[in-house]
């Protein structure tokens, strides 16, 4: 009974199992026959759920590279290139011997013959070059001096064709004019982006603070084997050119002089800027110490721009602002008469510079000749909330704008009556040059206020078109037109009374009317002033025409060690006549004519002989780096309109011969010391006299020559 049980049982299981295989089966065949179909599909229509399976199989294979954007130029107001693009080239040596090319020796064969032959060209150490070439590395480097190798350079080694020297590319920025106006046009450093590429990123001046124009934005190329696809949104987009307000033939001028200046005094620093009055173009500018942007020679951390981030009190400038604001309230009474010498003030004194024995004044001799007590005893009548009142309206405390990285909006002590009176000559307040600059312009223009700027348009690289321009921006109108009108006569009295300050600014004798205020500022260091001439700020705020200024000029002098003049007023005017006479004497010419500027050529490509003719032909100074093959680049950039004389370099392959540097500009020499890496000495200022290795030597062999310049007469 029990056996028929489990036979019966048995049966029942077999048959359930039988049932569960067939429809396993017959679910999997369905399953097989779904996914085929599918398979099916895919294979022949390419698609699943609309999205095309091949062109997401080529993406997969496909690689994205990025594409960096060119950085763009920096132009002066006439076309000069003041800022760049090249390359620097890093040099390094593969001393591995397993490295062949086809069976021949890809790598350092000769150390000792290696050394000799780079030796000169690195003006690096013989000895030690072989040294590192004998070492038993697979590869090195060779110092700093194989590091950011100018063309040039890179031309000689590459000819001399040694086996295992190798080099990496990067690109660099290149300066022109070397250190003129270097501290407004700045710096750049060498970057990666996402992928390890290198680019170019503002670190100083324009360079950094318009950054994103001339930045530009990368672009993004994807490749599959030979095939490349450029999709629009992702197209490069070159950096956009600027052209500053700077006049580069002005800005030449100023830089001589201030390098003669700087010299002479020994001083420890010194500025100064030439500003359009009626528009704030900032049309030369410089200040020393300065530094090289190409080899950032005489950049520190204490590196600082002196027009908007110095703040410094800045002494008898700012008593005009203190004229204006009494003509204005109707507190000043010129013909009115105080007694000078010493002023106390809640026990605290105001002491005239010129001393204790001058007696009674009236207030327009305390103008003309600066005296601290008479303009004190002005910002007591005014009141302390109404001189306030109107150093907010001149905008100081407050910055600027310029486009410069940075800017201070100075500081002020104002607390206490002597803090209140010492503010009203210049002390207890810090201000920038920027903000001064600012602050007589309304005297300038019938009391309206305009804005210091140095970009004068914003253009597309490719097509020359204009995006933007800046327009001339008023920021206010603290005074009056006749208020303005007044300040200007005063100030053409401390030029033209016997006893007046800025009795050495006068250009009588050429006709021009020069309306100025001088001032002498103590420093103050560890909550003291410091005493003497030598620890002060010497400046000068200069007009012209006095009546109508065309012109306004700042320069300043801190802590001179030397005095080469009687007065160092008359110093500072051998800065100022030379700038303003040019100024004035450019814009007093008649209109340009077109034949004074000319399109460039692109002579890349062509033989040095025919290059240097079309450069010729256009009107150019021409000067070439090498004697033998085709010109592979040119100082100034093909294509631009540029005023005709200027002097362009072109570089070629084979010997670098010295050219006679007689009668080119300092900026023209240390342009070719750049391009060439040959060390020079320059001494002088103004145009190249006398040269220690005669023009047409060869540069190779003489480890450093000499160039003497001479003011012309």
């Amino acid at each position: 009974m029990k056996q028929t049980k489990r036979r019966q049982l048995s049966k029942k299981i077999t048959g359930n199992a039988k049932k569960f295989g067939l429809l396993l089966g017959l679910f999997s065949t369905v399953i097989i026959m779904v996914m085929g179909g599918r398979l099916f599909q895919i294979a022949g229509v390419k698609t699943v759920n609309a999205h095309d399976l091949s062109a997401a199989t080529r993406l997969t294979f496909m690689q994205k590279s990025t594409v960096p954007a060119t950085r763009g130029q920096i132009l002066s107001s006439t076309g000069s290139v003041l800022a760049d693009n090249s390359t620097v080239y890093d040099m390094y040596a593969v001393l591995d011997k397993k490295q062949k090319i086809k069976g021949k020796p890809d790598y350092v064969t000769d150390p000792k013959k290696t050394a000799e032959a780079l030796a000169p060209i690195l003006d690096a150490d013989q000895d030690d070059l072989y040294k590192q070439l004998s070492s038993d590395r697979m590869q090195v480097e060779l110092g700093t001096k194989a590091k950011n190798l100018s063309v040039d350079q890179y031309n000689k080694i590459k000819e001399l064709k040694l086996t295992g020297i190798k080099f990496t590319a990067q690109p660099a920025r290149y300066y022109p004019n070397n250190r003129m106006a270097s501290h407004l046009i700045g710096l750049t450093n060498s970057i990666a982006n996402n992928v390890g590429q290198k680019t170019l990123n503002g670190v100083l001046g324009i360079e950094a603070f318009k950054n994103t124009a001339l930045r530009g934005k990368d672009g993004l190329t994807t490749s599959l084997g030979s095939e490349v696809e450029d999709a629009k949104k992702n197209q490069v987009k070159n950096g956009a050119n600027l052209t500053l307000t700077i006049d580069d033939k002005l800005q030449a001028t100023l830089e001589n002089r201030m390098d003669v200046l700087f010299a002479g005094t020994e001083a420890k620093s010194a500025a100064a800027y030439v500003m359009e009055a009626k528009t704030g173009k900032i049309v030369a500018a410089t200040q020393r110490p300065n530094f090289d942007p190409n080899t950032q020679d005489g950049l520190s951390d204490a590196w600082e721009n002196q027009l908007n981030q110095a703040a410094f009190e800045p002494g008898s400038t700012m008593k005009t602002f203190t004229l204006a604001s009494a003509i204005q309230e109707k507190k000043w009474h010129p013909d009115n008469t105080y007694k000078s010498g010493t002023l106390d003030i809640n026990g605290q004194k105001v002491v005239d510079s010129f001393g204790q024995n001058e007696g009674v004044l009236t207030y327009r001799q305390a103008f003309e000749r600066s005296s601290n007590v008479g303009f004190a005893k002005t910002e007591q009548a005014l009141g302390a909330k109404t001189w306030k009142s109107y150093l907010e309206k001149f905008h100081f405390l407050k910055k600027t704008g310029i486009e410069l990285p940075n800017e201070q909006s100075g500081s002020m002590s104002f607390d206490q009556p002597i803090d209140q009176a010492n503010t009203s000559y210049g002390q207890a307040i810090r201000v920038t040059p920027a903000q001064l600059l600012q602050g007589y312009s309304a005297f300038a223009n019938k009391g309206q206020m305009i804005k210091p700027y140095l970009v004068s348009k914003v253009s597309d690289p490719t097509t020359g078109k204009t995006i933007s321009t800046t327009k001339t921006e008023k920021v206010g109108k603290p005074v009056s037109e006749a208020t303005a009108s007044e300040v200007l006569k005063s100030m053409e009295g401390v030029v033209n009374a016997d006893d007046g300050t800025a009795k050495a600014y006068s250009m009588e004798d050429v006709g021009y009317q020069v309306a100025a205020k001088t001032g002498t500022a103590q420093i103050a260091e560890k909550g003291k002033y410091l005493e003497g001439l030598n620890n002060a700020i010497h400046s000068v705020m200069a007009m012209v025409p006095g009546d109508n200024p065309r012109y306004i000029m700042y320069i300043a002098v801190r802590q001179p060690k030397k005095w080469p003049d009687a007065n160092i007023q008359i110093s500072l005017n051998k800065v100022f006549r030379p700038v303003m006479l040019q100024a004035l004497n450019d814009q007093d010419a008649p209109v340009k004519s077109q034949t004074k500027t000319v399109q460039l050529p692109d002579v890349r490509g062509k033989s040095i002989e025919d290059a240097e003719k079309a450069m010729t032909d256009a009107g150019m100074r021409v000067s070439t780096i090498g004697s033998s093959g085709k010109v592979s680049a040119q100082s100034l950039k093909g294509g631009q309109t540029v005023v005709k004389g200027q002097l362009v370099l072109l570089t070629a392959k084979g010997t670098v011969k010295v050219p006679d540097f007689t009668g080119w500009t300092k900026n023209e020499v240390l342009g070719w010391v750049y391009l060439t890496g040959v060390k020079m000495e320059l001494s002088g200022s103004g145009y190249a006299e006398k040269q220690s290795v005669k023009g047409g030597s060869q540069t190779i062999g003489h480890k450093k020559m000499s160039v003497t310049f001479k003011e012309k007469e």
